[in-house]
């Protein structure tokens, strides 16, 4: 009986702290210039665009600076980072001189 009631207090906390948390928005998650954080003020939660296998072979582009930087926040939420940091984009048109399209990379971080 003890044992129960114990694991119905553990998934009571568990639920509990998890509704308490606020997921982070899009639009909250600031982008930082590399000299504007120590490192021990943050924790790395993943490399955009650099941690997958996939890159090797495709990175996605966009067609604006702005939209590049759009998806990268829209990334870095979906990681539950809370900033970005070592941000950049470029443009490139391409082998036969197409349009031009920016590929963006970043850091995302969560600020402690």
């Amino acid at each position: 009986m003890t044992k129960r009631i114990a694991a119905l207090t553990a998934i009571a906390l568990t639920y509990v702290v998890s509704a308490c948390a606020t997921p982070t928005k899009t639009e909250d998650v600031k982008i930082y210039s590399p000299a504007e954080l120590k490192q021990s003020e943050y924790e790395t939660v993943g490399r955009i665009w650099v941690d997958s296998w996939r890159t090797a072979f495709w990175v996605p582009t966009y067609s604006s600076h702005d939209d590049g930087i759009a998806a990268l926040r829209d990334k870095a939420t979906s990681l539950d980072a809370n900033g970005l940091t070592n941000v950049d984009c470029y443009g490139d048109s391409g082998l036969f001189g197409g349009s031009q399209a920016f590929t963006c990379y970043g850091k995302a971080i969560r600020v402690r």
